[in-house]
């Protein structure tokens, strides 16, 4: 039996966002880790959900430590999406205090990205 992914609705990035044919599309959600930010200890891990998809997807995972992430601060190049299915990423240790998700695809693209306690 397959473990159960555990999700909050503050540790979402995207809730079945679309995805425009732009250049790092930003997830509805920038998320706030907290004043200490991310340190040394257990990785926190994340799962994208892509429900929907025409051609292929990438996703960069940015961080800093003020408000307002930009696709530059960062970035963390995930693997190239290409079909629906669920993929797994991991925060950069030391990660700043503030993350967003870019997307860079092509129309017709539905996902749900957020952070959770276990993956797999």
């Amino acid at each position: 039996m397959a473990k159960q992914n555990l999700a909050d609705f503050e540790l979402l990035f995207s809730n079945a966002q679309v995805i425009a044919a732009t250049a790092n599309t930003a997830s509805t959600n920038e998320l706030d880790l907290g004043a200490t930010g991310m340190g040394e200890g257990t990785p926190v891990k994340g799962i994208i959900n892509v429900t929907a998809i025409t051609g292929t997807t990438s996703v960069k995972v940015c961080h800093k430590t003020s408000a307002s992430v930009a696709a530059t601060d960062n970035p963390t190049i995930l693997p190239t999406i290409s079909a629906v299915g669920q993929y797994y990423f991991t925060l950069p240790q030391n990660c700043g205090r503030y993350v967003a998700l870019f997307y860079t695809g092509v129309t017709a693209t539905t996902v749900t990205a957020y952070l959770t306690a276990e993956v797999g």
